[in-house]
């Protein structure tokens, strides 16, 4: 272990002067009666064989055993240079794998080391543990173990081992000379460990534990950064101790004599008056506001089911750390108790330890979710902010609090049964610094009773609350007036019920079905049901001829989407048909790993995990709707483009909008389900022959063909003042309109290019926002329709559209096009209705929009948009000259 500081040369001591300080720091820290044979904390000779081995051993790994040196080089790929000691990759390497490498080491020298074989394995956990955070270390070690013949409690050796090390401040532990050397090196490196390095000799040996178990610190310090550093260390010592001291009180005898209270600091500073602020908060005014209407909105369910997340969070840890030997089986209820105004959620999950309780519930903003533990690779926690337990009191006066941690209990479910709890209450009228936990015994897990305000009313609570709930990924009961509702783990499936609601009845004299289809795939979980007629043989999303079902039936239940069970919007796009004006969905993250949410929980930020997840519900209902399509008899193009213009009649067939993606994912994801009508145009062939030639052709078709397609999607002058009559282009007239113009430009029929009109709908718009040569032409007054054009071979199915610039926001939303048009009054624009406008590329006004573009001034763009419509209905507008 000496050979460290040949490694480590600006590090403070990890040698064997080290361990023998940090066996004289044990001594200190621990009950004298576990010293005396006839006490039950008395240490077995086994045990104090472990505890002292640990002090000496557990830095072991930061050094290079003998022989490995060529080994390690080779491993790390660094070359056998002078310097090689000192790099900065062998350090990393060794400070990371360090606790696993001297447990290894041991394992393998035990015999030459006087290590007896049956402690081996003890002896590498406890070496491990100085590196673990409290809950990785009451996970790893809570395990039976038995030495001398006597049980040993491997974890509350750990503590003591723990608490050693982190008070070893001594006068010794700054190697001789280290000072001198930082002193001529610049490098961040050498700055840092010059601040690690004083702060231990402005503190010298000046740390004792007194008779009671407090901890006393004093220093003298110059350099303000190293006072910083100190207290820095010392808060964090605070907090790791107050852990240890949690576990050691759950032990069956307690062992430490360190109480676990903040340090006494005398930490004095000669170059002027030191104070520690930071930032300073008011407690009062930020409990105040995470506990007020200003975050929660007002819906009086969201604080219940903060208290419901945390029971399914609890309930999840427990089960996650539990053995099948344990059986354990969560569950959660929620009562609802009219006579008393008050609510109670109560689960057996995972319950808290005093540390818990002081550290997480009662501490703003602080999360178990951050812990170690809590975000291995196999556990993902729904927690987050650490703030949810104070929503309560926007419905609440009190919160009384009763729980017992379950980590003690590991391995013994009946005992877990009656356990060693505690209860307190909190309410904000009387809001103390302090708290008093009064001992209780009860089953591991946690029951919060709100006593509620009197204008809070319970049927209001119940109601809401239910909003907030899709599934449960814990069995859920709600309680009210005696009457128990279960919500399960599964999605409910879109039945009947769900889908038409009261108005089953008169789907039923419509003769409308329901299909509904479920199914998991990669975390997200799906249920949707379809509203659907058959008339005759052909399947139909219509009421009559052209009367959409929504529209007699009053729309369907709205759809709904969580994570883990708990109601959050989320927008699955793009779909195929609008899914939700001929049914609904429901759709449920089963994992919240990954995910971001708003402070209140009630957004779901835009990342790769939502994403993902939008993605995998995407296909599971695409894969529902094409088990749709088959047992219709409906799966041919044909059909899916007409069930695709049923489902978006009657205010659905949004085209006016930059379609973004949508191109490339229909076509990697669902090519089958987008079907195209294209009507081909032919001399002298009228056009209700020619509308019998059409061709219906998918998006795999449709990438292998040539032609131009030409469609009517806009009709100018719209915010004019011209006062030409506006026409509805879906109209089925408006179609035979296209086929006529296109038809009378002679010119443009030849015979080695195909071409052919398409209906004003979304498909058309993914073939222009793609085709980075679409054009556009205006016929002249009274009617100026904007007539688009899409050369096939030009599209891209694969990459994202070019010459836009997309999500202009501000005065005006929408997307800009580089693109070539013509009109009678040459203008450089053309609006192609609400959300879209064509700029001439090489004119002044797409130079100076780029421009603006090129520094993000996108607000800026909005209001030259907003300008251009202006113009557009024939007012001078004087900020635009010299663009136009």
């Amino acid at each position: 272990m000496a050979s460290i500081e040949s490694y480590f040369p600006y590090y403070t001591r990890h040698d064997a002067h080290h361990g023998y300080q940090v066996v004289r720091r044990m001594a200190q820290c621990v009950l004298p009666s576990c010293f005396n044979s006839l006490k039950p904390e008395a240490l077995t000779a086994q045990e104090v064989f472990l505890l002292i081995a640990a002090a000496y051993a557990h830095d072991l790994g930061m050094a290079v055993f003998p022989g490995e040196e060529a080994a390690l080089r080779a491993k790390l790929r660094l070359d056998d240079v002078p310097d090689w000691k000192t790099s900065g990759k062998l350090q990393s390497y060794l400070r990371q794998n360090h606790s696993i490498r001297g447990g290894e080491y041991i394992e393998k020298c035990a015999e030459q080391f006087g290590v007896p074989r049956n402690l081996v394995s003890a002896l590498d956990l406890l070496m491990k543990a100085h590196n673990y955070s409290i809950a990785q270390l009451e996970k790893e070690l809570q395990r039976p173990f038995a030495t001398g013949q006597k049980e040993s409690d491997l974890a509350q050796l750990a503590v003591i081992v723990c608490v050693a090390d982190a008070i070893e401040f001594s006068d010794t532990r700054v190697l001789d000379g280290v000072l001198d050397k930082i002193g001529v090196d610049e490098s961040s490196a050498a700055r840092i460990s010059y601040a690690e390095n004083m702060k231990h000799v402005c503190t010298g040996d000046s740390l004792a534990v007194t008779d009671d178990g407090r901890i006393i610190v004093s220093g003298a310090f110059q350099d303000a950064d190293v006072l910083a550093l100190a207290h820095r260390t010392f808060d964090q010592m605070e907090e790791w101790i107050q852990g240890y001291c949690d576990i050691d009180r759950r032990c069956k005898s307690r062992r430490l004599k360190i109480v676990g209270e903040p340090f006494q600091r005398n930490l004095s500073f000669s170059r002027g008056n030191f104070q520690r602020l930071g930032v300073r908060l008011n407690k009062r005014s930020v409990i105040d506001l995470i506990a007020s209407n200003a975050v929660w909105r007002t819906k009086q369910g969201i604080a219940l089911r903060e208290l419901v997340q945390n029971a399914v969070e609890a309930c999840r840890f427990r089960e996650h750390h539990s053995a099948r030997s344990d059986k354990y089986c969560p569950e959660i209820s929620v009562i609802f108790d009219r006579i008393r105004h008050a609510v109670i959620v109560s689960d057996n999950g995972c319950g808290m330890s005093e540390r818990t309780v002081l550290n997480n519930l009662l501490t703003v903003g602080s999360s178990r979710s951050s812990e170690p533990a809590y975000i291995d690779s196999e556990y993902a926690p729904i927690a987050r902010f650490g703030i949810g337990f104070w929503s309560v009191f926007t419905i609440a006066d009190v919160a009384s609090v009763s729980t017992a941690a379950f980590e003690g209990y590991r391995g013994r479910p009946a005992e877990a049964m009656n356990a060693q709890g505690f209860e307190f209450d909190v309410q904000l009228a009387e809001l103390k610094d302090f708290t008093v936990f009064t001992a209780v015994e009860r089953p591991c897990g946690t029951t919060i009773k709100l006593k509620l305000k009197p204008d809070v009313i319970i049927d209001d609570v119940f109601t809401d609350l239910k909003r907030q709930l899709v599934c449960s990924m814990v069995p859920l009961t709600l309680v009210l007036d005696e009457a128990e509702e279960v919500i399960g783990r599964a999605l409910p499936k879109v039945e009947e019920v769900a889908l038409f609601g009261v108005r089953r009845l008169k789907a039923k004299e419509l003769g409308v079905r329901c299909f509904n289809y479920s199914a998991e795939l990669a975390g997200a979980s799906v249920s949707f049901g379809l509203a659907y007629r058959t008339d005759g043989e052909i399947t139909t999303f219509t009421a009559e001829s052209g009367v959409a079902l929504h529209r007699v039936l009053d729309s369907f239940y709205r759809s709904q989407s969580a994570v883990c069970g708990f109601s959050v919007p989320v927008r699955i796009s793009p779909l195929c048909i609008d899914l939700e004006r001929v049914g609904t969905y429901k759709v449920n993250a089963t994992s919240p790993r990954g995910f971001e949410f708003s402070i209140d929980r009630t957004q779901l930020n835009d990342n790769e995990a939502a994403q993902e997840f939008i993605k995998s519900a995407r296909d599971i209902i695409h894969d529902g709707y094409r088990d749709f399509l088959r047992q219709t008899n409906s799966y041919s193009p044909s059909a899916i483009n007409r069930l695709q213009r049923e489902a978006a009649a009657g205010g659905g067939n949004v085209y006016d909008q930059f379609t973004g993606s949508e191109l490339s994912t229909a076509k990697s994801s669902y090519p089958d389900l987008i079907c195209l009508e294209l009507i081909p145009v032919m001399r002298d062939c009228e056009f209700n022959h020619a509308r019998r030639s059409a061709r219906y052709v998918s998006l795999n078709e449709l990438c292998s063909m040539s032609g131009i397609v030409w469609c009517l999607q806009a009709q100018r002058g719209r915010f004019s003042l011209r006062g030409a009559p506006y026409f509805s282009l879906e109209d089925s007239g408006m179609l035979e309109l296209v086929y006529a113009f296109i038809q009378r430009q002679q010119e443009a029929l030849r015979d080695d290019i195909p071409i052919y009109i398409a209906r004003p709908d979304r498909n058309f718009s993914l073939l222009f926002d793609n085709d980075s040569r679409s054009y556009a032409h205006v016929t002249s007054l009274p009617n100026e329709f904007c007539f688009l054009a899409v050369n096939l071979a030009n599209v891209d199915y694969t990459g994202n559209a070019v010459n836009i610039i997309p999500d202009i926001r501000g005065v005006w939303t929408g997307a800009i096009y580089w693109r070539d048009f013509d009109v009678s009054d040459n203008k450089p624009y053309l609006f192609l209705g609400r959300h879209r406008v064509l700029v001439r590329p090489g004119t002044a006004l797409q130079s100076h929009i780029q421009a603006l573009a090129d520094n993000s001034r996108f607000s800026a763009i909005a209001n030259i948009v907003k300008l251009l419509q202006e113009d557009e209905a024939g007012h001078l507008v004087e900020e635009l000259k010299g663009l136009l």
